[in-house]
């Protein structure tokens, strides 16, 4: 469909508009001389503006918001790019929505690129026509403008997978905005639907809760965790194999329970499952673009993997039957401390409960670069958990982390904490320490975790 295809091709426009807002405000900030609206008597160019409608050219602000809604524009066009494989059978219920916003968006995109790739003027002139050319088409700001795109692509998304946080109150609003932009910028409205689909029910709390809990791993934790920033970053790297649509085997009833972008949406990692199955064998998708800016895919299965820490990064390995060894699939660079520690425990939470899963290296279980200061065991609902608190040497921040204690299941995580400050580590004795630690939101790994042990 030219709808999915056209969400790409607005992602890359929206990723050069990006590029060059950014070498405007890096040159503006620099720059001593303030700007001159067009509209003033010592500028040499003319303007249909008069000089009470003239922005505050010279606040870093402006170019700040609209930079910002035009790269989370940018990352959700790629995440309904993303999802299309994933999502097949629902892709038609959001064409029409699509073919709404696309050319619309497209208009904008196009005419602020008029503009700021304008090599007849210095950087300063072309934001400054750029924005008071554009500033107020259709009766909306360029960051309004925005504002209500990304807000529409969000419902967009929601919409795609599933989301409970779909609200059809708000796309059909959305929708009216943008009909009357596009009506008042001379672009013709959009077919009708042929069968208009019905928005789904609105979940209750009960439906929200059921959730997988990787679904729930980084939504709930994404503010209110303390965030350990990491060095020595550099941009993720999937090393392929590069694989056909047949060859990524996702099936048609499948879901994501959740998706992580990194470095700005270039590479993207999705955890999903097939929903009507009992296996429940969660596999990886990952997405990256080539030096040509055309996306890639492949996929693993979590059982077809083993993980490591090397610095800042989780690196991925799977197993390569030309080479008969293994080979390194992905690199993923994590920003914070805390997110690769959630990210590596949801994997081998996964990896142990996949029936698919024949056995788990040590390695995986292992963190590099953690300490273990204590190890016990803790009742937890009735059930016994071994208690560790780890601390890592490079951040020297501290973790409490619990896991199941015997049977097949034996080092499977069930839920993790991180600490602000230093903890209070317990005596050796008593060996088994009753605590509900409280005092710390942890953060849950398998809802089941006491299932048969």
């Amino acid at each position: 469909m030219e709808e999915l295809s056209g969400c790409w091709r607005e992602a890359i426009r929206a990723d050069t508009v990006a590029i060059e807002l950014l070498k405007i405000r890096t040159h503006l900030s620099n720059s001593p001389i303030p700007l001159l609206s067009s509209s003033s008597p010592f500028s040499p160019y003319l303007s249909t503006l008069t000089r009470s409608s003239t922005p505050s050219i010279n606040d870093p602000d402006i170019i700040t918001a609209i930079l910002r809604h035009v790269e989370q524009t940018s990352r959700l066009l790629r995440d309904l790019y993303d999802f299309f494989p994933i999502y097949r059978i629902r892709v038609p219920v959001i064409v029409y929505y699509l073919t709404v916003i696309l050319p619309c968006l497209q208009k904008t995109l196009r005419d602020m690129l008029a503009f700021l790739l304008c090599e007849d003027f210095s950087l300063s002139l072309r934001w400054l026509r750029m924005y008071e050319r554009l500033n107020e088409q259709g009766g909306m700001t360029l960051t309004l403008r925005f504002v209500m795109y990304v807000d529409f692509l969000v419902q967009c998304v929601r919409l795609l997978t599933g989301s409970p946080t779909y609200d059809p109150t708000t796309l059909e609003l959305l929708r009216l905005r943008v009909l009357r932009l596009r009506a008042l910028r001379g672009i013709p409205a959009p077919p009708i639907p042929v069968q208009p689909h019905l928005a789904p029910a609105q979940p209750n709390l009960v439906d929200i809760e059921r959730r997988h809990w990787a679904e729930k791993i980084f939504d709930d934790h994404a503010q209110s965790l303390s965030q350990t920033c990491l060095k020595h970053r550099r941009d993720s790297r999937c090393f392929g194999p590069s694989m056909s649509e047949m060859r990524l085997g996702i099936p048609p009833h499948s879901k994501v329970l959740f998706k992580l972008p990194f470095d700005k949406n270039r590479l993207s990692i999705a955890l999903f499952l097939d929903d009507m199955t009992l296996d429940q064998s969660p596999r990886f998708l990952c997405r990256w673009m080539d030096k040509h800016n055309n996306p890639h895919y492949s996929s693993y299965g979590i059982h077809e993997l083993c993980v490591k820490k090397r610095g800042s990064a989780l690196c991925f390995k799977r197993w390569s039957e030309y080479r008969e060894h293994p080979t390194i699939w992905i690199a993923l660079f994590f920003k914070t401390w805390q997110r690769m520690v959630l990210f590596h425990c949801s994997f081998v939470a996964l990896k142990a409960r996949s029936q698919l899963t024949n056995l788990i290296p040590r390695d995986d279980y292992i963190i590099s670069g953690e300490v273990q200061l204590f190890q016990g065991q803790i009742v937890d609902d009735g059930f016994y958990h071994s208690l560790s608190v780890y601390e890592d040497q490079h951040t020297h921040t501290l973790r409490l982390h619990a896991a199941v204690a015997n049977g097949e299941l034996r080092k499977c995580p069930v839920w993790t904490a991180f600490s602000r400050s230093p903890l209070p580590l317990p005596s050796p004795s008593p060996p088994i320490i009753h605590s509900p630690l409280s005092s710390l939101t942890p953060s849950i790994i398998p809802q089941s975790s006491h299932t048969s042990h």
